[in-house]
């Protein structure tokens, strides 16, 4: 175990535990029937820091081989493929035993919600502590390991307006809009135009030296029609794009309509309706 110098602030104590965490502690699971025996495993969260589990041992776990070697005749490591994870935002208390800590058995048990428990040893007084300390941290806090629920937009606007994106809207009569960007503000449109500027003027002059020596061959040319028929495909896009995101806007109207809703209101959330 690394050293670690005590904080002021619960959130930079919950951060540094989690850091600790996910590296590990060496532990002996104790069964939970009757039947099982005490295997040594290593007690880590995973890397999002919002779940509690456990796997077998290795050699890296241990500072020398030596210690790994010793450790490994008293002690049950066969390990399992099935993965359990506890929640921390289930966690409800972090507990001991007086009298096996008394008797230099740092034993400690985490209380899940649903009548769920870990009972575990740790090796080290030092760890046991430290571990004590966390997790009841953990307990105190634990709305704070609830995963945000996920954002599952249904039109461009509610994605616009969850990152509080502001396109170029043009009302070309009352109540009709249309993006004059294709839902792009205006430092994007003046970075997409300048990226196109610069394109098409390109494009434009290696059409130009074409087109002088075929006015100067009296030749015809398929690369020439080539170049103008990318034009006319390009024009088409364009106009396809400013068409499908009209559609979008009209879409997200008549759904407004049908739920009793303004052009002015916003959506409800998907919570809303559970």
């Amino acid at each position: 175990m690394a050293d670690v110098e005590p904080t002021t602030s619960d959130d930079k104590k919950i951060d540094e535990f989690l850091f600790h965490l996910k590296s590990g502690f060496l532990i002996t699971k104790i069964a939970s029937s009757q039947f099982g025996s005490p295997s040594r495993r290593v007690l880590f969260c995973d890397e999002s820091g919002h779940n509690l589990s456990w796997r077998a041992v290795k050699q890296s776990d241990y500072p020398s081989k030596a210690e790994y070697l010793s450790d490994v005749g008293s002690m049950s490591y066969a390990g399992t493929k099935k993965t359990t994870l506890l929640p921390l935002t289930k966690l409800v208390s972090c507990q001991y035993s007086k009298e096996k800590f008394q008797n230099e058995e740092f034993y400690m048990r985490l209380v899940f919600e649903g009548h769920r428990s870990l009972d575990i040893n740790l090796l080290t007084k030092e760890d046991w502590e430290y571990c004590m300390d966390g997790f009841e941290l953990i307990a105190q806090n634990r709305s704070k390991f609830a995963k945000s629920p996920s954002f599952r937009p249904e039109s461009m606007q509610e994605i616009w307006d969850h990152d509080n994106y502001k396109p170029v809207i043009w009302e070309y009569s009352p109540g009709k809009t249309c993006n004059v960007g294709c839902g792009n503000d205006w430092e994007d449109i003046f970075l997409i135009s300048s990226c196109y500027g610069c394109l098409w003027s390109f494009l434009l002059a290696f059409y130009a030296l074409l087109l002088k020596g075929i006015l100067d061959t009296d030749e015809k040319s398929t690369l020439l029609m080539m170049y103008f028929v990318f034009g006319i495909i390009y024009v088409c896009l364009v106009g396809l794009a400013v068409y499908t995101g009209q559609m979008e806007v009209e879409a997200l109207r008549k759904k407004k309509a049908v739920l009793g809703l303004g052009e002015d209101d916003d959506m409800p959330d998907d919570d809303d309706f559970d």
